[in-house]
């Protein structure tokens, strides 16, 4: 438990689960003290048939927020104790639907002092605490029906996963990476072409000397180059993302991402008007990454050199 606790957030979970371990394990003590053929984790389901019967284990499930196979697992329970009955629907009678039994019913007064009793110690628990805990639980539920773990955690990982590169601009030692990068990533999707081996090979006076930009993610620890992305000038206002290319070892961590608004922002920095991109439709990842940087598909208004292209997509920058 120590280890649970130094864990802090990361076990906050197993630590609830614990907590209500803890909390079922005593409430069991206590039926057992008083001779009583009852679990804890029975008294939701059957406490909600005692104020609406009958129910379908559809209803019970919507009711609670369990999911079916765990209604369906304590209904047998209680159905077994004689605790429940089925009982046909008015309307439909292959429906089956449940309620107390006599037995079920006769056992509310028993469990009725235990109830209270549950009540007023829970009471006195929380005012020890300081704390309006069935308050700060509804609004940790409340935040969740926002927003969801999985989605928290996600987003979390994603921006971690940014910061653990950095953006860094062109400079001669960074050439063999800008070709690697790209070589590894035609290949393994396409093929290399002549017009590819032309900027590639001479990055400096093809991209950067003719008023481009070449950019590169590095990892902040250990410095490796493991993206890159270009801005080439083709007019006065017109300028092409292209060459963007992040190593297979190193994607899923949003580096493609990272890169594409480098070469948005320095754009703007040129005053270009017109931002456009030349991508092939299975590369469906990139096509979802442009749009959502707010890069439309449209016609092609130029002759492209690649074999590979069938499609461009443009970014407004006016």
């Amino acid at each position: 438990m120590n280890l649970v606790k130094q864990l802090g957030e990361v076990a906050f979970g197993t630590r609830l689960r614990l907590l209500t371990d803890r909390f079922l394990g005593d409430a069991a003590k206590v039926y057992k003290s008083l001779s009583i053929d009852f679990e804890p984790r029975w008294f939701a389901t059957y406490y909600l048939l005692s104020l609406r019967s009958p129910l379908s284990i559809s209803d019970i499930t919507v009711e609670l927020g369990y999911t079916q196979p765990a209604v369906t697992q304590i209904v047998n329970i209680l159905l077994k104790k004689g605790l429940v009955k089925i009982v046909k629907h008015k309307e439909d009678t292959r429906k089956k639907m449940l309620a107390l039994s006599p037995k079920g019913i006769e056992l509310l007064p028993t469990l009725e002092p235990i109830l209270d009793g549950f009540v007023f110690a829970l009471r006195e628990l929380f005012d020890e605490t300081g704390y309006d805990m069935l308050l700060v639980i509804d609004k940790i539920e409340n935040a969740l029906n926002e927003k969801d773990m999985f989605t928290r955690v996600s987003q979390k990982i994603k921006g971690l996963q940014k910061d653990s590169v950095e953006i860094v601009e062109y400079l001669p030692q960074y050439s063999s990476s800008f070709r690697d990068l790209n070589y590894e990533w035609l290949e393994k999707y396409f093929t290399i072409e002549d017009e590819d081996r032309k900027i590639l090979e001479d990055p400096d006076n093809e991209i950067v000397k003719k008023g481009g930009s070449i950019y590169f993610a590095r990892e902040t620890q250990g410095g490796v180059i493991v993206g890159t992305a270009a801005l080439i000038l083709h007019d006065d206002g017109t300028y092409e993302l292209a060459k963007m290319a992040v190593t297979e070892k190193a994607q899923g961590r949003q580096i493609g991402r990272k890169l594409a608004e480098a070469i948005i922002k320095n754009a703007k920095q040129k005053n270009a008007e017109k931002l456009f991109l030349e991508t092939n439709h299975k590369l469906i990842p990139a096509m979802n990454l442009y749009k959502r940087l707010g890069f439309v598909q449209t016609e092609y208004n130029h002759i492209s050199k690649y074999e590979r292209s069938t499609i461009c997509m443009e970014l407004d920058l006016k």
